[in-house]
């Protein structure tokens, strides 16, 4: 009896051992990994920036969580957030910024954006940081060069709009993507987020 009762404190410590040693090579495991999946979702938002200006170097918006609070952004019923906002230079002159912004209300959840914009007010290009939850075929065109390219050269003095039907540029619009409606408004959401913080720390 006293044989079996040691046996099953040893099979005990054993296996306590044995969840120990797991747990740490899972914690190590894991922050190696963590290190470089951080690495390339940075490489990605830079490459991203710099497909929607060409600079040559970003720098942060100083005081960004003031200036959304002074200017009471983002805007409440959209749930949109304004992930990062930078000033784009090109040698010592500041040219424009970027602005890096995700709506909640995709198809599948969230679609996160980046556009650049000019000091003048004139939208660079945009592109679609993720999508990942959109619907193959249908929103999940919103990371295609055929929709994207619709942004640049529409004005970020006023907020931009979707058309089912053809878009006119003359009114700041840019073509739905058929069949999905809910991600077009997502992104639409996202551009005048962007839009509307650039004319506010511009004064306008």
């Amino acid at each position: 009896m006293a044989k079996a009762k040691s046996n099953a404190a040893k099979n005990i410590i054993v296996l306590f051992v044995v969840a120990l040693i797991s747990v740490a090579i899972l914690a190590v495991l894991n922050q190696v990994t963590m290190e470089p999946i951080a690495a390339a979702e940075e490489e990605a938002r830079q490459a991203a920036y710099m497909k929607v200006y060409e600079a040559d170097r970003f720098e942060d918006v100083e005081n960004l969580e003031e200036l959304l609070t002074a200017y009471e952004l983002p805007s409440p019923d959209a749930g949109v957030t304004v992930n990062a906002a930078l000033e784009a230079y090109k040698g010592d002159a500041q040219v424009g910024y970027v602005y890096d912004v995700t709506s909640p209300n995709g198809y599948g959840g969230d679609v996160r954006v980046a556009l650049g914009i000019t000091n003048e007010g004139e939208i660079t290009n945009f592109t679609v940081i993720s999508a990942a939850n959109e619907t193959p075929g249908l929103g999940a065109r919103s990371t295609e060069e055929e929709f994207q390219s619709e942004f640049a050269g529409l004005s970020a003095l006023a907020p931009v709009a979707f058309s089912k039907t053809g878009a006119n540029r003359d009114n700041n619009e840019f073509d739905a993507i058929s069949g999905a409606t809910i991600t077009t408004t997502a992104v639409q959401q996202a551009v005048n987020e962007a839009i509307a913080l650039f004319n506010a720390m511009k004064g306008a």
